[in-house]
């Protein structure tokens, strides 16, 4: 979310900050010792990630409350005691808006910080924008306008400049103020169970890296339902395998193939080496050293058994379909209104699709199982919005 003018009442002059660097393994030890004799850490990272598929850790800030600290990756080789503080159930791990700094632990660390507290999915269920970056939480909760001016700096050189280290320890130093006061009016309004079952599905959308399982990526082409089900084993696979060659080289997915290629290979069931050096975006180079792979994986694809095929994507919605999405987003947003939070945070349209066509592919006179509505409707919201959908779904 882009940065909004300080209002009047804005400190113009942030007070001074105070961190400590860390360095060295003795170091980290000690220093997670003391963090888990607590019972919360604000986190955050600075990383690069230009052209590797993961994030490369310039920097880990940590703070409690008493202190802030900034963990210098490059000087430590034992990680197991930050390790075992990100999963020490008794010390919660504070962050906004997580997601890719989980991507940063796991990649670094093969963990991921439980249980979280994340204050940006926190200042939604308490009527904030469902993406309200930390700069305006700040300036809600401190009254404080924090710089931005090392959003893009190079966290890899040595040694980083003052500005970024400053920059760097104001990513946490009020996060667990915040926390407290956001703890407190979550459990007020008896929702801390619903934060925590967000944050817990927030940390399950990267089973599938711990897993290695990327079998459910092709779905993300969206023009899947377009394909014939040998084609649509073949996207599959070819998804499939792009994951684990993106991972295995550390280039990211469009270094590799992008999507347009790969969907036209998966659609054509390309067999030969002619065909495949002739499709639009496909290099000499990617033929050379990745088309022998490819063109087996093709291959395999067209001569499979139609019952080793996935099942047929839904096709986009009929004009009746859409008319009844558009009721249930109604319906999203009124109950949204009534509870005080963001309509997105309640119901994303990337939830009500699947069950419109989970509910319209039924046979009369059935209903929805418990298992065909989407993960995101589960949970607190089968109670708060799930019932109010149903009834859509039967008018």
């Amino acid at each position: 979310m882009a940065s909004q003018p300080a209002s009047p009442s804005v400190t113009s002059i942030l007070p001074p900050i105070e961190f400590r660097e860390l360095q060295g393994n003795a170091a980290l030890a000690a220093q997670c010792a003391r963090w888990r004799q607590g019972t919360a850490v604000a986190l955050d990272t600075e990383f690069m990630r230009v052209s590797t598929f993961y994030p490369q850790v310039g920097l880990i800030q940590v703070a409690d409350g008493q202190g802030i600290v900034l963990i210098d990756p490059l000087s430590i080789s034992d990680w197991q005691p930050l390790r075992e503080l990100l999963v020490d159930p008794a010390v919660t791990k504070i962050l906004h808006s997580c997601s890719e700094d989980l991507l940063v632990f796991y990649t670094f660390l093969k963990v991921l910080p439980e249980p979280l507290f994340d204050t940006q999915i926190a200042a939604a269920l308490l009527g904030a924008s469902q993406s309200l970056s930390y700069q305006n939480l700040v300036r809600q909760h401190m009254d404080i306008d924090l710089p931005k001016a090392e959003t893009r700096s190079d966290w890899l050189q040595r040694p980083l400049t003052p500005q970024q280290l400053e920059y760097a320890a104001l990513d946490v130093e009020f996060l667990p103020a915040i926390w407290r006061r956001q703890q407190a009016e979550l459990a007020s309004r008896g929702r801390l169970a619903w934060l925590a079952e967000d944050c817990e599905r927030l940390r399950q959308t990267y089973r599938d890296e711990i897993e290695g399982h990327f079998g459910d990526y092709y779905l993300n082409f969206k023009s899947g339902w377009q394909l014939r089900p040998r084609s649509l084993l073949a996207l599959k696979w070819l998804a499939t395998w792009r994951e684990q060659r993106a991972r295995k080289r550390d280039r990211p997915r469009s270094w590799i193939l992008k999507d347009a290629p790969l969907f036209s290979l998966a659609q054509a069931l390309v067999q030969s080496r002619a065909e495949l050096a002739a499709t639009p975006e496909v290099s000499e180079n990617f033929v050379r050293h990745e088309g022998e792979a490819v063109l087996q994986l093709l291959r395999q694809a067209a001569t499979a058994d139609e019952a080793e095929c996935p099942p047929r994507q839904p096709a986009p919605l009929s004009p009746a379909q859409k008319a009844t999405l558009k009721r249930l987003q109604d319906a999203v947003e009124v109950r949204a209104a009534e509870l005080g939070i963001p309509a997105e945070i309640l119901g994303r349209k990337r939830a009500l699709v699947p069950l419109l066509q989970s509910a319209a592919a039924l046979a009369p006179g059935r209903t929805l199982a418990p298992e065909q509505i989407p993960e995101e409707l589960r949970g607190w919201r089968a109670h708060e919005i799930l019932p109010r959908l149903r009834e859509v779904l039967a008018s």
